[in-house]
C-alpha cells in the first residue's frame, strides 16, 4: 500500500452552530416579542408593546447578521486551501494523464485524507490502484466514493469488476446489479 500524507487538522475554534437553529433562534426571538408586545398591549404586561416589538426584530436582525458574518468569515478563510487543493489535484491529474500511477497516487491519497471525503480523488485514487491490480484498495475507495455518490454506475461497475478480481462473486453481482438499475454515468468534477 502506499504511504498517505495526510492534511493538517482544521485548528478552528470556537461554538458553531448551523445554520437551522440559527435560524430557530431568530424566529424565537421574533415571536417572543410579539407575544410580549400583544400582552403588552392588553395591558396583562407593564411594557411598550411597539418599543418590544422594535427590539425583539432589532435582537433577531443582530442575531442573523453576526452568525451570518461569521459563516462568511470562516468561508472566506478556507478559500486559499481549497485554491491549494485544486492545483494539487491538476498535478494529480497530470500523473495520471502521463500514467505516472504511483505519483497520481500518492496525491490523490494525500487530497482525499483521512476521512476519505474529496470525491474526485476517490475516484482518480480507485483508478490507479485498477492500473496496478491493487484490487482491495480498487474496492475501499470505490466504496468510500459511493457512500459520497451512490448512484455512480461507473463506479458501481468498477467495484464488481474488483470483487470478481478477488473472487467475491456475490459480492460483484450485487455491485453489477446496483450498476444496471443506473443511468450511464456522466462524469461531473
Amino acid at each position: 500500500m502506499m504511504p498517505q500524507m495526510t492534511p493538517p487538522e482544521d485548528e478552528g475554534s470556537g461554538i458553531r452552530f448551523p445554520p437551522k437553529y440559527i435560524g430557530i433562534l431568530a424566529m424565537a426571538i421574533v415571536f417572543g416579542g410579539i407575544i410580549v408586545a400583544w400582552l403588552s398591549a392588553q395591558a396583562i404586561l407593564p411594557f411598550n408593546g411597539p418599543m418590544v416589538l422594535g427590539m425583539a426584530i432589532l435582537a433577531a436582525t443582530v442575531v442573523v447578521c453576526c452568525a451570518s458574518t461569521l459563516m462568511l468569515g470562516s468561508v472566506a478563510s478556507k478559500m486559499p486551501e481549497y485554491g491549494d487543493m485544486e492545483i494539487r489535484f491538476e498535478e494529480g491529474m497530470v500523473y495520471f494523464g502521463n500514467e505516472e500511477w504511483e505519483n497520481a497516487l500518492l496525491v490523490f491519497t494525500e487530497l482525499a485524507g483521512p476521512k476519505l471525503n474529496h470525491k474526485r480523488a476517490l475516484y482518480y485514487a480507485a483508478r490507479c490502484y485498477e492500473q496496478m491490480d491493487d484490487w482491495e484498495n480498487v474496492k475501499k475507495y470505490c466504496n468510500a466514493y459511493l457512500s459520497l455518490k451512490p448512484k455512480d454506475r461507473e463506479v458501481w461497475e468498477m467495484l464488481s469488476d474488483a470483487h470478481k478480481r478477488l473472487f467475491e462473486y456475490s459480492e460483484a453481482e450485487y455491485a453489477q446489479e446496483k450498476a444496471s438499475k443506473l443511468p450511464e454515468s456522466e462524469k461531473d468534477d
